[in-house]
């Protein structure tokens, strides 16, 4: 007998998915457990970036620049509404969209600022790409991975004291005890293709032997710049007032398909999106839209609008141009698909997961 699915009452979470419970009165524990997110405060900020100008370098910060709505929406209020002299980069992931690269241009005009492009051999990229697709069902950690670690390593090399990120509290939780950025992790990933290179693999992790205590000693040290999750700290408004702003601010666009923030800054994102509906059960975006009907930003109408949509859409997008990028066959997307989550868990840094824990107790702002 076949158990039909529980919505909650509140949101769109159904009991299908990684840790969600709906109880007998049909509201699930994530509705239950929220609690609006009250910012840190722009005043800790202001110290924080003041400190970082009194450094005197050339730059006060780097941001990190996608082209999509947050990562443009940092950059704009650190040039813009804060004044700093600002050092931008953007990872090549061998996906970046042409609206994307629209944006980027674009702002980096609007705000005068400095520019990197990092790029890695892209059929070198690709193997890595397919390999973690085959492998543990996921992509994104790969892409993750890359834009961080050379986010350190242009911080390092330009000393800029801070580094301004776009995450917001509406993106809370993956739903997925998977730890997709884990170093070890994807080193066992990358060990599973006998044709990578350990040299490549060396050169693509950049700081090959880093886990978050060398990552919080080498911050501590001045050797990276401090992470600023910049939207922590302030009453940020909502989604469709960002990108209001942007539109006037930046010449900032984005395709009619991407009401409320869909990735369209990643041509892969619907092919990703669509690997992980079928693995998790839950789309990239749910989480930002559940949290959105609990900040009354939409209504559950809505968001279960949009959940259908995208639903409707997703083996509809032509996926034939990723596939053939990445060598992969029919057969190849059904073994992925089915994958379970976490394959690889065992095989993520203990130190890491013991120095996270120890982190969220003692650090107040562990954003």
């Amino acid at each position: 007998m076949e158990i039909e699915e529980k919505v909650c009452s509140k949101c769109v979470l159904s009991d299908e998915i990684e840790g969600v419970i709906i109880g007998d009165d049909g509201i699930c524990n994530y509705c239950k457990n929220f609690k609006p997110f009250v910012p840190y405060g722009e005043s800790k900020l202001l110290k924080i970036l003041e400190k970082a100008k009194r450094k005197n370098r050339l730059y006060d910060a780097l941001v990190p620049l996608s082209g999509g709505k947050d990562s443009t929406y940092v950059l704009y209020l650190a040039v813009k509404k804060y004044k700093l002299n600002v050092l931008t980069y953007t990872y090549d992931n061998g996906f970046v969209s042409d609206f994307a690269r629209k944006n980027i241009d674009s702002s980096i005009r609007k705000c005068n600022v400095d520019h990197i492009w990092v790029k890695h051999d892209e059929k070198l990229i690709e193997e890595l790409y397919r390999t973690a697709l085959m492998q543990s069902g996921e992509i994104c950690g790969v892409c993750g991975v890359g834009i961080e670690r050379s986010m350190l390593k242009i911080s390092e090399a330009w000393k800029t004291p801070v580094i301004l990120l776009g995450h917001s509290a509406t993106e809370e939780n993956s739903f997925t005890s998977e730890n997709i950025y884990d170093q070890n992790r994807l080193k066992a990933i990358f060990g599973a293709n006998g044709n990578i290179s350990q040299q490549f693999i060396k050169r693509f992790l950049v700081y090959p032997d880093l886990d978050f205590i060398r990552s919080y000693l080498f911050t501590k040290t001045g050797r990276f710049g401090k992470k600023v999750n910049i939207l922590y700290y302030l009453d940020v408004p909502s989604d469709k007032e960002i990108g209001e702003i942007l539109k006037n601010e930046m010449n900032w666009i984005e395709p009619d398909l991407s009401k409320y923030t869909r990735h369209f800054d990643c041509i892969a994102e619907p092919f990703t999106n669509y690997v992980r509906e079928k693995r998790l059960n839950s789309s990239r975006r749910l989480p930002q839209l559940c949290n959105m009907i609990r900040n009354n930003e939409m209504t559950r109408e809505e968001a279960f609008q949009i959940c259908i949509n995208d639903k409707e859409s997703l083996r509809l997008d032509n996926f034939d141009p990723i596939m053939k990028r990445l060598n992969l066959a029919e057969k190849d997307i059904q073994k992925i698909t089915s994958i379970p989550f976490n394959v690889y868990g065992n095989k993520t840094s203990m130190s890491n997961k013991i120095f996270a824990i120890a982190r969220s107790i003692l650090k107040e702002n562990a954003h």
